[in-house]
């Protein structure tokens, strides 16, 4: 099958069979206007207050489109990033390493990923972080199958394996709700990958008590918006807040409870953020090293990563898809892919949660707080 001559273009069949994923993407209008030119439909207001809310670092040079603009006009040195990214799918910048690899292994542009997509891998990014494991590419592909539908990259169930959630419903409109962003700020050596090219079926075994020792302790945690706090605690986001802080999790009582007790059914406590002691280390440098954090000469000249790969230019005219037969340089692993890391044991360096056998079930459940906006950066 050709490949597009426009790499933005969201048109296109898709070459694998129709999978599961279909009945959860979004309706598809055929003969909408503008459906593959992603025209601009939210306003400046909606897009301030997602900056705020998220706490956005504004040396990352987030920038609302010009009225009528379309998602492949960012400029060279910036990319377009979704709203939807920033809400329901839980992503905040800096990058986590496990999404920067996610991106990585299956070479794809983080435009080319769809919503759907996005929150499947922070889905599995905070269940695993909350059952005290460290989430890696090698076991998210125990769980999920890259496909393409409407003409973006996302991730199906596989057969045989728990299903870890359901998305949320409607994420209808994520292609006309997007801005642009510094490239420099998605430390991530992603490239354009053809949608018509061949997707290699996954052929890593499905997780099962004998082959990882962290399955029987695997509790579905579901789908849920997660507050910044949330998020700073469970090692997703770098909050901007002072660098002498660390957070405690307090039963209703006001009793100091373990970090592992926000997830439990029955909790009805807050997630406070109290002063480091005297020598005591702040949470944000402890948790430094989960993220991909931007270099900031990069980011004041407005480049791509340092030695990144296809990432200076963003959304360029000039950037082709890179189709999997046509890729050099990489361990040929199953069709060509690049191995990913595996691990049968539980990471040492996240605590295991007491609560993860005895409950019985793993639910994520809101609490109610407020973020301060604060001024630490978030670059190198």
């Amino acid at each position: 099958m050709a490949e597009s001559s426009n790499p933005f273009s969201t048109s296109g069949e898709n070459p694998e069979p129709p999978s599961p994923v279909a009945a959860e993407e979004e309706e598809v209008e055929v003969n909408a206007p503008g459906k593959n030119l992603l025209v601009l439909r939210w306003s400046r207001l909606s897009f301030e207050m997602l900056m705020r809310d998220i706490q956005m670092p504004p040396e990352y040079g987030a920038t609302y489109p010009q009225e009528g603009g379309i998602a492949s006009d960012a400029r060279a040195g910036y990319v377009t990033m979704f709203a939807d990214f920033f809400g329901g799918c839980n992503l905040r910048l800096p990058l986590t390493v496990f999404v920067a690899e996610v991106l990585e292994y299956y070479k794809i542009h983080i435009f080319q990923l769809s919503p759907l997509g996005m929150i499947r891998v922070r889905n599995f990014e905070y269940t695993f972080h909350a059952l005290g494991v460290e989430p890696i590419v090698g076991d998210f592909q125990r769980f999920y199958q890259l496909s393409v539908s409407v003409g973006f990259f996302s991730f199906h169930q596989r057969e045989h394996t728990p299903k870890l959630m359901i998305p949320p419903k409607g994420m209808t409109k994520w292609k006309t709700n997007f801005f642009y962003i510094k490239v420099a700020a998605i430390t991530a050596k992603f490239q354009f990958r053809s949608v018509t090219g061949t997707i290699i079926t996954e052929n890593i075994g499905v997780p099962k008590a004998d082959t990882v020792d962290w399955f029987p302790d695997l509790r579905i945690s579901g789908w849920v918006k997660l507050d910044n706090r949330q998020l700073w605690v469970l090692r997703m986001m770098l909050g901007r807040m002072s660098r002498h802080a660390r957070p405690v999790v307090r039963e209703k009582s006001g009793e100091k409870a373990p970090l592992w007790r926000m997830f439990c059914p029955d909790f009805k406590g807050e997630v406070s953020i109290v002063a480091c002691t005297d020598g005591e280390e702040g949470f944000n440098r402890t948790i430094r090293d989960n993220f991909r954090l931007p270099h900031r000469a990069a980011l004041e000249a407005g480049l791509g990563v340092p030695g990144g790969a296809a990432a200076a230019g963003g959304l360029s005219a000039g950037t082709k898809p890179v189709d999997d037969k046509k890729r050099k340089g990489d361990a040929p692993v199953a069709g060509g892919q690049k191995a990913p890391k595996l691990r049968r044991t539980r990471a040492t360096a996240i605590p295991k949660p007491t609560h993860a056998v005895t409950t019985g079930k793993l639910i994520i459940c809101y609490t109610s707080v407020v973020i301060p906006v604060v001024t630490n950066r978030c670059f190198l």
